[in-house]
């Protein structure tokens, strides 16, 4: 395959992490909406802020659907490249105990974290590229 055509294939394949980032972290953002009170619960075990109102949900909630819709849409892609990432870095270091086989609390569902990060540090090295459908 010539390198040009390589080259070709980038933007395209970009454009599909991005929505499978987007439809990875989609569910998270309706819950924060459909069951306010889960999202309290998270909070509470994983970041430690007992406590969380409905309406604290709900604004979290607000925050992470304009970020994942500039997201999506590529505007201003080094911030919400950047935020999704570091974002997301967070939730996997917060979740850190259910990644260890060796611990009682491992959990292998929280494994797909991992290559979700992956993929948001590989969006966000190559965001230049990303230009298909995108707000550039």
């Amino acid at each position: 395959m010539a390198m040009a055509e390589q080259h070709r294939k980038i933007p395209v394949s970009l454009f599909i992490l991005r929505i499978s980032i987007a439809l990875f972290l989609a569910p998270w953002v309706v819950e924060k909406f459909t069951q306010p009170e889960t999202t309290a619960k998270i909070f509470a075990h994983f970041y430690r802020v007992n406590d969380l109102p409905v309406m604290g949900s709900y604004v979290i909630g607000v925050l992470w659907a304009l970020l994942l819709l500039a997201f999506v849409t590529g505007f201003k892609k080094r911030i919400s490249y950047g935020l999704v990432m570091v974002l997301h870095g967070c939730v996997v270091l917060a979740t850190w105990k259910h990644l260890l086989p060796f611990l009682e609390s491992y959990n292998h569902l929280f494994l797909a974290s991992i290559p979700a990060l992956g993929a948001m540090i590989t969006l966000y090295a190559l965001r230049d590229l990303d230009d298909k459908w995108s707000f550039s």
